[in-house]
């Protein structure tokens, strides 16, 4: 009996020590699943917190953006279905004027410095600079005339949503209102264009300056538009030219010295022409002031342009010469 007591007492220790096993394994799990349905019931709890806050979150972000300078208006478009046309209809009549002006003078300008008394231009350039400086005095001074304000309504200003005439786009490159706008602009004018009229020539010079007006007038009302900019204030000025000048000069002249208001400027014309640029760039964006930075940023795109292929194109003409000495 004793082995078999012992047998027995073995077993039952055994089933004994296993049963105590399971209860053990047993109680562990229950501790699992109670550590994780407390963990479930935490995170649920601290999403049924965060709802709100999330939604705080969402709506605050919502109102920014709604708020937000980048947001496209909606005046474009419930203006274009006002009127029943499109961007393209609004923009067609300026773009053909400006292919149409630009290659025109592209290729008369050469023959009027040539075969007519603007000749006198190319023995005295400076007089072709003081002479577009006038231009834009007269305009300055008809504004004063009311008998004359009606040509000056329709030439001389740049009505976004109801474009006078495509002559305006022209027109609106000489005319300022206010003698502050426009001795700053003929200020800078002179600045600039004085070294470069003699540079260039003065048929290089004037279809850089014609072109440049009549393009960043049409950038004044392409850019916002695709921007989707709602419908600003009218606009006039001889900036985007101005600024193309300007281009065209720290493209040829990086390294020359400049200032902005007497205060020099370092690293020259290019440094500061790539500020003014970004500055132009960030406010067509923006949409901050009461400046036309599109017009601003069409001139100083034409400047570059012209300035790369007028620089290009004087290379070619050294390495011929060169060539031609050579044999």
């Amino acid at each position: 009996m004793f082995p078999f007591t012992k047998l027995t007492s073995n077993i039952c220790l055994k089933n004994h020590f296993f049963s105590n096993g399971n209860l053990l394994s047993l109680s562990l799990k229950n501790m699992r699943q109670q550590k994780v349905l407390s963990f479930r019931s935490n995170i649920q709890l601290l999403q049924s917190n965060f709802i709100p806050i999330r939604g705080y979150i969402r709506e605050t972000v919502y109102q920014q953006t709604r708020n937000s300078p980048l947001r496209r208006s909606s005046t474009w478009k419930q203006y274009n279905l006002f009127y029943n046309r499109s961007n393209w209809d609004k923009l067609k009549k300026p773009l053909l004027f400006t292919i149409a002006f630009c290659v025109g003078t592209t290729l008369v300008t050469p023959y009027l410095f040539t075969y007519t008394p603007l000749s006198y231009f190319k023995r005295n350039p400076q007089s072709l600079l003081w002479s577009l400086i006038g231009i834009n005095g007269a305009v300055f001074l008809m504004w004063r005339i009311p008998r004359l304000q009606w040509f000056t309504m329709k030439y001389g200003i740049l009505f976004k949503d109801n474009l006078q005439s495509p002559w305006t786009l022209l027109g609106s490159a000489f005319s300022h209102q206010s003698f502050a706008h426009f001795f700053i602009n003929m200020l800078a004018f002179q600045s600039f264009g004085s070294t470069l009229v003699a540079f260039l020539g003065v048929s290089n010079f004037t279809i850089m300056y014609l072109n440049s007006a009549v393009i960043s007038s049409f950038a004044s009302l392409a850019i916002p538009m695709f921007l989707g900019s709602s419908l600003s204030v009218a606009s006039l000025g001889a900036s985007g030219a101005i600024f193309s000048v300007f281009g065209v000069f720290s493209f040829l002249f990086p390294a020359s010295p400049v200032g902005l208001f007497f205060i020099p400027i370092p690293g020259g014309a290019w440094m500061l022409f790539l500020g003014t640029t970004l500055w132009n760039a960030a406010g067509t964006v923006l949409r901050w002031g009461t400046f036309d930075y599109a017009a601003h940023l069409g001139g100083s795109i034409v400047g570059i342009a012209y300035g790369y292929w007028y620089n290009r194109k004087r290379k070619q003409q050294i390495r011929r010469r060169r060539h031609t000495l050579d044999f």
